[in-house]
């Protein structure tokens, strides 16, 4: 069993994120924890794992337990082979070039030999579906491949408990029944599993236990329905009879050999909410880095506002479109929140069309104006992600590009970014929302384009594409509704 007694802890001697907790993992269980952006589910799960205090500052009390020991005295490395743990940005522990090296590297360090070395990696990939992706560089995988081949580097070292912070974030409906199959697996070999997560839509049919992280403390979870409002999307129909805000034509992009977008061409008009869909690594977020001008297309070319991207400025390109990544740290840049919501204001005020008091104005709606004069990168991911939408709004530019807005946000996270997203629409703009939610297709959007190995497999209405996509194989997105 895996256990924490009493356990207490501040980051800097700030508020006390965790008060006197004691939780215990059993072997052959699936624990799940859930509770609002930045309660401190993380760092419950950086606890168990062994990193604080050992690797992270700050004020801790308490006890980690694995089988009755208390491991204070531990190594990381030693609790390292029996609690694994991925967490909520799988990117930050990928640390090879390829992925079969990436699988390979918790067995080589535990002296584990070649052959036995080899097996676990074919039987860990296979685990989650991604024996394709074997020779495939780490630096060439979409947000949900990464998610399934650091699940399979943490199986590969056959640790007795497994931690999975946010584990079905980036996945497609595909990758999420993977994901409960897996779990199922690992629970019926003995296995102790906790996963922290805000879709309880993807974990309740196979969890033995919710617990609520809230105020500090951890108590049993009541199910409450989502009062996250839906809205008719005939309210934002395009208008057909004004210019395309937006357009690409035959944009084509690869990594290396890769081809990751091919012969795209779309247009996106005043009041149209997309949602953009597809497999993992289908080729979503480089569409979306094509859109913003970000990457320049090796065939075609796309069109903002009427001008050709290439002729555009950074600075042109940024007043008319607002990005939102999949990684939230790939666009942080200032010491504090108050700083970082600012910088787009600093970077654009010279057009003269934003008022002053609008950046702590979005902050608030944000729910981030008592964190201002934190580090934007001690906020918890939704956190992060909710700062990336209020920080690159503030202007009002006329289209957003939010790849994966919702991952890791609670009520609170999905009410500003969904009333983000309808001020956008209803005023004339234009949002493309990366998703695999198809709740968040019907009920936000007016449109999907369903990519499918780079290329458009089918483009239209929420209720047509998802009932195509149920004929042609894709059915897991028409049944699948994941965003409470």
């Amino acid at each position: 069993m895996l256990e924490i007694r009493d356990a207490s802890f501040s980051y800097d001697n700030e508020k006390m994120i965790l008060d006197s907790v004691d939780l215990q993992i059993r072997r052959g269980e699936i624990t799940v924890i859930t509770g609002p952006t930045g309660s401190g589910k993380s760092t419950l799960a950086l606890i168990l794992a062994g990193f604080i205090p050992r690797v992270i500052e700050g004020a801790f009390t308490g006890s980690l337990l694995i089988d009755g020991k208390n491991v204070e005295d531990d190594m990381i490395s030693e609790i390292a082979r029996k609690v694994a743990l991925v967490q909520q940005d799988p990117e930050s522990q990928i640390s090879t070039l390829l992925v079969c090296d990436e699988v390979a590297f918790g067995p080589e360090n535990y002296s584990v030999t070649p052959s036995e070395i080899q097996k676990r990696v074919e039987v860990s990939l296979n685990a989650v579906e991604s024996s394709h992706l074997a020779n495939r560089p780490t630096y060439a995988l979409s947000g949900g491949e990464k998610q399934r081949v650091t699940i399979a580097s943490m199986m590969a070292g056959k640790p007795d408990f497994l931690l999975l912070d946010e584990p079905s974030a980036s996945l497609d409906p595909k990758g999420i029944q993977q994901l409960q199959k897996i779990l199922l697996d690992f629970k019926d070999s003995g296995y102790g599993i906790l996963c922290i997560e805000h879709r309880l839509a993807t974990i309740l049919p196979i969890a033995d236990r919710v617990l609520r992280l809230s105020e500090s403390r951890l108590s049993k979870w009541n199910d409450k329905t989502s009062s996250t409002r839906t809205t008719p999307v005939e309210h934002f129909r395009r208008l057909d009879s004004v210019d395309p805000l937006l357009i690409a034509k035959g944009v084509s992009y690869s990594y290396g050999t890769i081809s990751a977008v091919r012969d795209v061409s779309l247009s996106v008009y005043p009041g149209e909410i997309i949602a953009l869909m597809g497999d993992n690594g289908s080729g979503k977020s480089t569409l979306v880095s094509l859109l913003a001008g970000l990457l320049h297309s090796t065939n075609g070319a796309t069109y903002i506002d009427g001008v050709s991207s290439i002729e555009m400025t950074a600075q042109d390109i940024a007043a008319r479109i607002a990005v939102v990544f999949q990684n939230p740290n790939h666009q942080i840049f200032e010491r504090t929140v108050q700083r970082e919501q600012h910088l787009v204001f600093d970077v654009l005020d010279s057009l003269g069309e934003i008022p002053a008091e609008r950046p702590d104005e979005v902050l608030l709606a944000a729910g981030l104006a008592e964190l201002k004069e934190r580090n934007p990168f001690s906020l918890s991911h939704g956190q992060k992600r909710r700062l990336n939408v209020s920080s690159v709004t503030v202007h009002e530019p006329l289209v957003y590009l939010f790849d994966e807005p919702f991952i890791g946000q609670d009520e609170i996270g999905r009410n500003f970014i969904t009333q983000t997203i309808w001020k956008r629409g209803e005023s004339g703009g234009a949002v493309i929302l990366v998703t695999h939610d198809s709740t968040v297709a019907t009920s936000l959007c007016s449109r999907i384009i369903f990519l499918e190995r780079g290329s458009v497999l089918l483009d239209g209405p929420p209720m047509i594409v998802l009932n195509r996509l149920g004929e042609i194989g894709y059915g897991e997105y028409a049944v699948l509704g994941v965003m409470s």
